[in-house]
């Protein structure tokens, strides 16, 4: 696991000839500052330098075209990023380039993946081929923007869209649940599946051409003499034997998958009703409000605990789990048996091909049906040695793709993935109680990947237990790489004075597993923090200061000269 910290930014306005340097505490830095001030726009730039957008830029930020350099380190190993408008450049410690890029996904994304070890991988949107996704889905889970992070969790950042569905595989990845190792051998399996589906596809071409040609010499029974006519004929006698026992051989294939799709359903529909009554019982716990219920069975009392209703949505994941891994064996079965029947089908067209041929009365061979089987034979030998190559090329990308399959297999560990949730669940149910959210939908909260559904003031309380409790589960269980976790004006909808301390006390408060933490508030609301530093913007609309300006342009413009 490979760790970044942020330890300064610096920004530099040239049109207003103004600018400002921030030093970060190792643990915890606060930014005060009223509203109009210039403190999210601050907190916007730190992740903006290493190539995300902010969901909202203030407008009047965008016109004096701030331009920032961050000092970091990944590994105690130091390296400084700058950003000018839509150009991002990376200096290691002797201030060396690195890259300098106005490509995001294709240059700086892949460059920032292998500096912090992060293999997550997805689906271009042309060709399907799996690649590094653009910085912003690398950070996403670590940043909480004010205009665009507390709606819904996972959106601080704009263009998030590019890949669909992108939520579950970035929350799993950096949990830890499928590590970098799976993302690795999809990557792999991915690429193999695009040239396999391209060697299949040039083997029908080549089956086309010699179907079209009439390029199969044994089909036409011209032969220079009457031993080759002889022994033609016996190749066709032979070769028709072979084609009815594979014609019987996927008969019986066929049928022995329908049984497997039959048994499958019926196990999933048995299934399928347990995990109904999971979440009949789940509820009825939650309903019932007594703090202990009695076994309807042998009258042992058990406690009616967050705890308890947690086992049974756990028994209801694991019906869940089965359910999906029977349609997805369903569904491979369906293809089976496609494949099944059309090779039955089309073993059964060349039978009565070759019924036909040998049925057929061989009359005298012309001069010129020597030479055009001849020449048939030739072109047909050509086809024959491609199709031999195809074959043998594809018989070695289905054999990877197998040795992958089994070590996903391997590496896809259910114990630790229920060990993972398990530990969101209780940090998740800890951070309720510290930010005082009643009665939260227990199918949400439970689920590291689930939905965060509420409304009014608890809302915004609800989505920073499930942020805390997120970066600290992928602190303590990532195969990655673990990043500061910035959160922009935690409070939110005018909470009352028992709740705006709860939240500064809890976002303030020593993380579990350790990690650096910034956070852009109003105020502290009476909450004192320690071993910290508090950084405190008093002047309006004023965050760049003329003050500052010369000495942050002699060290930005070393390197802006050089990008």
């Amino acid at each position: 696991m490979r760790s970044l910290i942020f330890e300064k930014l610096e920004l530099l306005s040239l049109t207003a000839r103004t600018a400002r340097t921030i030093e970060f505490h190792p643990r915890l830095t606060v930014i005060t500052g009223e509203n109009n001030v210039g403190k999210s726009s601050v907190i916007k730039s730190i992740y903006w330098t290493l190539g995300t957008a902010p969901a909202v830029i203030s407008s009047k930020w965008s016109k004096i075209n701030v331009k920032a350099l961050l000092t970091f380190t990944i590994d105690a190993k130091r390296y400084r990023a700058i950003r000018n408008q839509d150009r991002v450049a990376v200096f290691d410690s002797n201030n060396e380039l690195l890259i300098s890029t106005n490509s995001f996904t294709k240059e700086l994304g892949p460059f920032l993946a292998s500096l912090l070890d992060f293999k997550l991988v997805f689906p271009n949107k042309h060709d399907g081929r799996p690649e590094t996704p653009p910085p912003a889905y690398a950070f996403v889970p670590f940043y909480v923007d004010q205009d665009g992070g507390w709606g819904k969790p996972l959106t601080s950042f704009d263009h998030l869209t590019q890949y669909a569905n992108y939520k579950k595989p970035v929350i799993e990845f950096h949990a830890g649940i499928k590590p970098n190792r799976y993302y690795e051998l999809i990557a792999e399996k991915k690429k193999l599946d695009i040239d396999l589906k391209e060697l299949e596809h040039d083997r029908r071409v080549v089956l086309r051409a010699v179907e079209r040609l009439n390029l199969e010499p044994t089909f036409t029974g011209l032969e220079l003499s009457a031993s080759e006519h002889d022994a033609s004929v016996e190749d066709l006698l032979a070769r028709l034997k072979s084609l009815r026992d594979t014609r019987q051989t996927r008969t019986a294939e066929l049928a022995d998958i329908l049984d497997q799709r039959t048994l499958l359903e019926q196990q999933a529909a048995i299934v399928q009703a347990a995990a109904n009554e999971s979440a009949l019982d789940a509820q009825w716990a939650v309903d019932d409000g007594r703090d202990e219920i009695p076994c309807p069975t042998c009258g042992t009392l058990h406690r009616n605990d967050f705890s308890n209703r947690f086992a049974i949505l756990a028994d209801r994941e694991e019906c869940f789990e089965f359910l999906n891994d029977a349609h997805q064996k369903i569904r491979a079965l369906v293809r089976q048996a496609q494949r099944a029947e059309q090779s039955a089908a089309s073993t059964s067209t060349t039978i009565s091909e070759i019924e036909s041929i040998l049925e057929r009365r061989q009359g005298e061979v012309t001069l010129r049906e020597v030479i055009e089987s001849e020449g048939r034979r030739a072109a047909s030998e050509v086809f024959k040695g491609q199709i031999q190559y195809l074959d043998g090329a594809i018989g070695q990308k289905l054999a990877e793709i197998s040795q992958i399959n089994e070590e996903i297999k391997k590496i896809s560990d259910r114990n630790r993935k229920k060990s993972i949730e398990s530990y969101y669940a209780s940090l998740m149910t800890k951070y309720l109680k510290d930010l005082n959210v009643l009665d939260p939908d227990l199918n949400a909260v439970t689920k590291i990947t689930g939905r965060i559904i509420e409304t009014g003031s608890e809302q915004p309380r609800l989505l920073l237990s499930y942020i805390l409790a997120l970066a600290d589960t992928i602190q303590k269980f990532t195969t990655a790489f673990t990043a500061p976790l910035i959160i922009d004006s935690p409070v939110q909808q005018e909470q009352d004075t028992t709740n705006a301390p709860a939240i500064i006390q809890r976002v303030t408060s020593e993380r579990p597993n350790g990690g650096q933490v910034i956070v852009g508030t109003i105020s502290l609301h009476g909450i004192e923090v320690y071993n910290a530093k508090v950084v405190a913007f008093d002047r309006k609309q004023s965050v760049l200061l003329t003050e500052e300006y010369e000495e942050v342009y002699e060290i930005m413009n070393t390197f802006l000269q050089r990008i």
